[in-house]
Formats: structure tokens, C-alpha cells, sequence
């Protein structure tokens, strides 16, 4: 028999920017609204970074940390983070994924 309890089905990923920790909601309905968005969002001032962290973070942790107004590469990194924490995967493997699939 196989289970799936205990932590996996109640435990979210974390991300710690600075001295600040953000829960990361990696439940499937938040990534498919991701790519929902992200697909629907063609030609609208949306960035990529804003539909994902927001979605993913939620609002108050995204406009906390916008304010920080972080580089463009700590943004991806922050990105490439929280994508990997809802799939599962690690940073590296992300990494790959997005490199194959043009991202």
C-alpha cells in the first residue's frame, strides 16, 4: 500500500529573503492559476515576476517585497526559487527545465 500523509500533505515550502521568511503556496489550484495567467496575460503590463510571486507569496508578502526593489537577478532567482519549491524540485533542476524550455 501507498500513502501520502503526514507532511506532505499539509507542509509548505519556505523561502528566506534577508531576514524574512515566506510561506510558499504550493498547492496545484495556485500553479495552475499561475499558468493561467500567465498564458491569458499576452500583451498586458503584467510582469511574469509579479503574476508568479503574487499568486505564489501572496499579496502583502509581494509588496513587501517590491519595496525592497531588489535587482533584476535576485528577482529571478526568487522566481526560479519559488517555482522549483511548488514543484518539487530542486533550484538546479528548475534551472534546467526553464533553459529547455527557452525561459
Amino acid at each position: 500500500m501507498y500513502a501520502i500523509d503526514g507532511d506532505k500533505l499539509t507542509a509548505r515550502p519556505e523561502v528566506r529573503l534577508g531576514d524574512k521568511i515566506y510561506q510558499i503556496d504550493n498547492r496545484l489550484s495556485t500553479f495552475e492559476r499561475i499558468n493561467r495567467r500567465l498564458k491569458e496575460q499576452d500583451g498586458k503590463s503584467e510582469s511574469d515576476f509579479a503574476i508568479i510571486l503574487c499568486e505564489a507569496l501572496g499579496e502583502a508578502a509581494f509588496t513587501a517585497i517590491c519595496e525592497m526593489d531588489l535587482s533584476y537577478a535576485v528577482m529571478q532567482e526568487l522566481v526560479m526559487i519559488v517555482l522549483a519549491a511548488i514543484q518539487d524540485l530542486t533550484v538546479e533542476e528548475a534551472r534546467c527545465r526553464f533553459r529547455k524550455t527557452g525561459g
